[in-house]
């Protein structure tokens, strides 16, 4: 035989029915139960319990919004650092596999180095400067090269033209 549940007692009490109907009104357990529980259900109903003051509804209310954003701002701190660890996860994976295979010995050659200039053979430039040598001393005492150009006397400054008419005429 089975007994009614909690679930089946408080339908009963619920519903008002004085008479219990099924399996409550010949099991003696089941009667008992639900006897104990209208009692409770009566002594409950005549406690005087007093209303609340204002007050305590107003720091309630306070206290369950704190909790509540308290609340928001973990789990949007949490979003944010989880956001983070998938970000860098995904960033490590693509890392990984755009990686690519080891590349061969043979990729790993040693290139030869590459510079602006072009050969001392091929530079034209340098036999102006050699024609300068002997003013390019004193250009290194100067503070720059607008300024070591307006110390040459005009003779040099024809000097340096010439030079450069022909440097140039060669090239053209």
């Amino acid at each position: 035989m089975e007994h009614a549940s909690d679930e089946r007692l408080t339908q009963l009490l619920d519903s008002g029915r004085p008479d219990a109907g099924d399996h409550v009104e010949t099991c003696p357990a089941c009667r008992s139960r639900l006897d104990a529980a209208r009692e409770a259900l009566a002594w409950a109903s005549e406690a005087q319990v007093p209303e609340p003051s204002p007050l305590y509804w107003t720091a309630f209310r306070a206290q369950v919004s704190r909790r509540i954003d308290s609340e928001r701002a973990r789990r949007r701190r949490f979003g944010l650092w989880s956001g983070l660890a998938a970000a860098a996860g995904l960033a490590g994976a693509v890392a990984f596999l755009a990686r690519g295979p080891e590349p061969s010995p043979a990729a790993l050659a040693v290139l030869p180095a590459w510079s602006a200039l072009p050969s001392a053979e091929d530079d034209a430039g340098l036999a102006v400067l050699e024609a300068l040598a002997p003013v390019s001393l004193e250009l290194a005492e100067c503070r720059g090269l607008d300024d070591c150009l307006g110390d040459l006397s005009e003779a040099e400054s024809l000097e340096l033209a010439e030079a450069l008419r022909q440097e140039m005429g060669r090239d053209l």
